[in-house]
């Protein structure tokens, strides 16, 4: 009789255990777009294409979010929308500076995959890209931690810094040529002040004028003149927030905002033959770039 009890009390533990295992609740996860456009789609459909056969995981619309257990955040305004989310939130699609400006304030816990590159891969691209390049020149509207941290890498990569400040938008164009004068590559940095739709076009076409190649921070730059980028498509960046997301199902943590992983490499040989240059193709560039620490 004992024997039968035990029996009994083990099935009866067993199905306890397999119901609450099934009936384990998804984590609710709600996608906020800042706006209808291609890219911020484009992320969306990777990132549910790389979440929907995921049992743990349920896809709320932007409308749910106060439902949700985790937001994710796509593009500068989503974010900040839900600055002071109680609810956990993962950005994505904007820039370490955007993602910054929103980080006091947040919600412990919340998270962020910056759009832009880390700095020391940028570097790795211009040494990949142009060797024998000795000096780079920098335009900046102010100081800041990003500045401090090309500072530090321009030094360990050999190469003299020139770095121009423009207060004002009326300084530009003056700064700029100043600074190409004594710059071999023009590194473009992600300052909003700057670089700008109304300004791009101009800044483009002086360094060609002056033969000083640019590095830029997207493909998009590399459409319009730049002479090579390295960036992160949609799909790798929704790929590296769908493993983030479901290591949150699991341990209810996200990590701390963090750079891309996966890259591409972006080449204008277009640029390339106008400006003289001899440079390898992408995909030798991006292979050296993943090669290197």
């Amino acid at each position: 009789m004992h024997r039968i009890a035990l029996v009994r009390w083990l099935l009866l533990v067993c199905s306890v255990l397999c119901f609450n295992t099934i009936q384990a609740a998804p984590l609710k996860v709600a996608l906020a777009l800042s706006e209808d456009r291609e890219i911020y789609r484009a992320f969306e459909s990777a990132l549910r294409d790389s979440l929907d056969s995921r049992r743990e995981i349920q896809i709320l619309p932007s409308t749910a979010a106060v439902q949700a257990e985790l937001i994710v955040a796509i593009g500068a305004k989503a974010a900040g929308n839900f600055r002071s989310s109680s609810i956990p939130v993962l950005s994505v699609m904007v820039s370490r500076a955007g993602l910054e400006k929103f980080r006091l304030g947040r919600s412990q816990g919340s998270s962020g995959i910056y759009m832009d590159q880390p700095m020391a891969r940028r570097f790795s691209l211009l040494r990949a890209t142009l060797p024998q390049t000795k000096s780079i020149g920098v335009l900046v509207s102010s100081e800041t931690s990003e500045l401090a941290v090309v500072k530090q890498l321009a030094t360990a990569f050999g190469l003299k810094l020139h770095i121009q400040t423009v207060p004002t938008p009326d300084r530009l164009a003056g700064s700029l040529s100043s600074l190409l004068a004594d710059s071999e590559v023009l590194l473009v940095l992600p300052d909003a002040e700057i670089y700008r739709s109304d300004t791009i076009r101009n800044i483009l076409l002086e360094t060609y004028r002056q033969h000083v190649p640019m590095i830029g921070l997207s493909q998009y730059y590399v459409r319009a003149g730049a002479l090579c980028a390295v960036y992160s498509t949609p799909q790798q960046i929704a790929d590296q927030a769908a493993r983030e997301i479901i290591r949150f199902a699991k341990t209810k943590k996200l990590p701390d905002y963090q750079y891309p992983q996966e890259f591409e490499v972006a080449v204008n040989t277009q640029v390339a033959h106008s400006l003289g240059l001899t440079i390898r193709s992408a995909e030798q560039l991006r292979a050296e770039i993943g090669e290197r620490p």
